[in-house]
C-alpha cells in the first residue's frame, strides 16, 4: 500500500523537477538578474527533491522501519539545512524583505512545516511505530509547496 503511495508521490515529484529545469531554463537571463528570484527556484528544487527521496527510500524492498526512521531524518536534516542556507543567504545578500517580522515569516514559512513533518515521520520510524500516516502530508506539503513557489517566482 506504501508502495503504491510512494509511487505516485516520486512519479509527481519527478515530474515537476524536470518542469522546474524547463520554467527556469526559459527564464534564465530573469533569475540570473534577480538573485531573490534564483533563492526561490533553489527552495522550489529542494521542495520537489524531498519527496523523491522519500518515496526511492520508502520502496527500498525489506528495509527495517529504524533505518527508514533513521533515513528520513537524515533526508529531513539535509533538506532543511538546504533550505535554511538559501533563504539566509538570500537575507544576507539584502534580497529578502527589510522589516524583521516579515523576514522571520519568510523564513519561517511552509518550508520550516514541511521539514518538520520529515523529521517527525522518522523520528516516529525510529521509535518502532508508524510513521509513515506523518509522511504522507509531508510529501502533499512539499509538493503542494513546491507548486506555489514555482508560481510565485515565475510570475513576480
Amino acid at each position: 500500500m506504501w508502495n503504491d503511495f510512494a509511487v505516485i508521490a516520486g512519479g509527481a515529484s519527478g515530474a515537476l523537477t524536470g518542469l522546474l529545469f524547463v520554467a527556469v531554463s526559459l527564464n534564465r537571463d530573469r533569475l540570473t538578474s534577480h538573485p531573490a528570484l534564483r533563492s526561490e527556484a533553489g527552495q522550489t528544487l529542494v521542495l520537489f527533491l524531498l519527496p523523491l527521496i522519500a518515496s526511492m527510500v520508502l520502496v527500498i524492498p525489506g528495509a527495517p522501519g529504524w533505518v527508514l526512521g533513521l533515513e528520513l531524518v537524515t533526508v529531513a536534516i539535509v533538506g532543511g539545512v538546504a533550505m535554511g542556507l538559501i533563504s539566509y543567504g538570500k537575507h544576507a545578500k539584502g534580497e529578502g524583505p527589510e522589516d524583521r517580522l516579515a523576514r522571520l515569516l519568510d523564513s519561517v514559512s511552509l518550508n520550516l512545516l514541511t521539514v518538520l513533518l520529515f523529521l517527525v515521520a522518522g523520528a516516529i520510524e525510529l521509535a518502532g511505530a508508524d510513521g509513515l500516516y506523518w509522511l504522507a502530508p509531508a510529501l502533499i506539503l512539499a509538493l503542494v509547496n513546491g507548486v506555489v513557489n514555482a508560481w510565485l517566482f515565475l510570475t513576480r
